[in-house]
């Protein structure tokens, strides 16, 4: 008989494609999904793989999901740890507990935790009220990055270079219901540190760790691409362009991370700011990264979401030994800060036939919508493989020359932007 296992879903989650692939066959899935757009629209795909359950509170659902004797509980999601928490202590399943999903969802109380542990002392301050930031800004001193407590997505994280413009926009950010993942204002204020000249690369990394017990096993130091203003993620891949000695340093500070929040069992997403001085922690999540199944599939022909799940239901897995293989890609092309309607993508042909792409699709068809913001919203993403990092910059170059993308903007104007100025727009 299959075990049964409650998959938290929601919007950022792993596509019910991959879920399906890495559950389907042997897990019996039940699904608890808010109700909201994205929900409604996956919904049909989730029925089709399991038990969909709809509820806004965790307290609505328990007795319903407990007649089914799940073993184990699961969330791919960053919006779904809270859910999967509640249920979790509802249903008698282990989990993160208390004390740690507070420092996994809230940045100041991670920060809080991080600093006691004598992990990283990143200068950082809660901002609850505008009478707040005079105190914020002393505490981090300027320039420094202002973004929701609870967030993702790059959402509302802005640069702030001056104290006009910070106390502007935690007005501005304080008068939203939920500027965060969640209902309620709460904002945090941190030191901004300046990243070190990577070349064609970003000037972060990401450490992505398979936790059993405590035990920590790293699969890979994930490279990134540059990010485009203000700090939006433009892709990633496997291996890192990092030398073993700084390899060594950036796993070694992530994984201390990890132990500090209190992170005991799931998967892993560190983010590490490369700084002239050396690495310095940017924040750790308590569930799969955003693209990491796919290259962990790529790389190790593993699929994550079945190890997260295997974990849930308390199996050991065997972890691959560290990734040091060929070099595998994701480059994602965020959509403009200004309201826009695509009109339609050129280039994506000649793209698709070129020499290390494997891939290109788009996300975004003529007529589709963007809202703008600073948050990150990707048009589309090219896949493919070098022999080695050291290919990567000239095929990632020429792919950015190719494409070239339509937009009518909200204001009656029409552009046609290169990939290479999305970051302008």
């Amino acid at each position: 008989m299959k075990p049964t296992l409650v998959v938290v879903y929601d919007d950022g989650a792993a596509h019910p494609g991959d879920i399906a692939v890495g559950l389907g066959d042997w897990a019996r899935c039940v699904f608890v999904v808010p109700p909201n757009a994205h929900t409604r629209e996956m919904e049909p795909l989730l029925a089709r793989i399991g038990t969909v359950v709809v509820a806004e509170r965790a307290a609505d659902v328990a007795a319903e999901l407990a007649r089914y004797r799940p073993g184990g509980i699961v969330t791919y999601a960053e919006r779904g740890l809270g859910m999967a928490a509640e249920l979790a202590v509802l249903l008698g399943l282990p989990f993160h507990d208390e004390a740690t999903l507070l420092r996994l969802t809230d940045k100041w109380h991670q920060r809080a935790a991080l600093r006691a542990a004598g992990v990283d002392a990143v200068r950082c301050r809660r901002i609850e009220t505008e009478a707040d930031w005079p105190a914020a800004v002393a505490e981090t001193g300027l320039p420094a990055v202002l973004k929701p407590a609870n967030g993702g997505g790059s959402r509302n994280t802005f640069p702030v270079p001056d104290e006009e413009t910070g106390r502007r926009l935690v007005r501005q950010l304080l008068g939203e219901s939920a500027p965060g993942l969640v209902d309620g204002g709460t904002l945090v204020l941190e030191e901004y540190l300046p990243g070190r000249d990577c070349g064609p690369f970003g000037d972060y990394v990401s450490v992505d760790s398979v936790v059993q017990d405590g035990e920590i096993a790293d699969l890979s130091v994930t490279g990134k691409f540059p990010m485009v203003t203000p700090f939006r993620e433009t892709g990633r891949f496997w291996p890192s362009p990092l030398d073993p000695e700084e390899t060594a340093a950036v796993r070694e500070l992530a994984g201390a991370a990890v132990a500090a929040v209190g992170v005991r069992t799931g998967l892993t997403h560190t983010e590490v700011k490369l700084t002239p001085d050396g690495p310095r922690l940017i924040e750790v999540n308590g569930r799969l990264g955003g693209g990491i199944n796919e290259l962990a599939g790529r790389g190790f022909g593993l699929s994550l979401v079945e190890v997260a799940g295997r974990i849930a239901l308390g199996e050991r897995v065997e972890v691959p030994d560290f990734y040091a293989g060929r070099a595998y890609f994701q480059l994602c092309h965020p959509a403009p800060r200004r309201a826009v309607t695509v009109a339609g993508i050129e280039g994506a042909d000649v793209v698709r036939d070129l020499p290390g792409v494997t891939l290109y699709r788009p996300y975004a068809r003529p007529g589709t919508p963007y809202p703008g913001g600073v948050q990150t919203l990707e048009l589309d993403i090219v896949m493919g493989e070098t022999a080695d990092v050291t290919g990567l910059g000239p095929v990632i170059a020429k792919v950015d020359s190719t494409l070239r993308y339509r937009f009518e903007f909200a204001d009656g104007d029409r552009h046609t932007v290169p990939a290479t100025e999305l970051g302008e727009w």
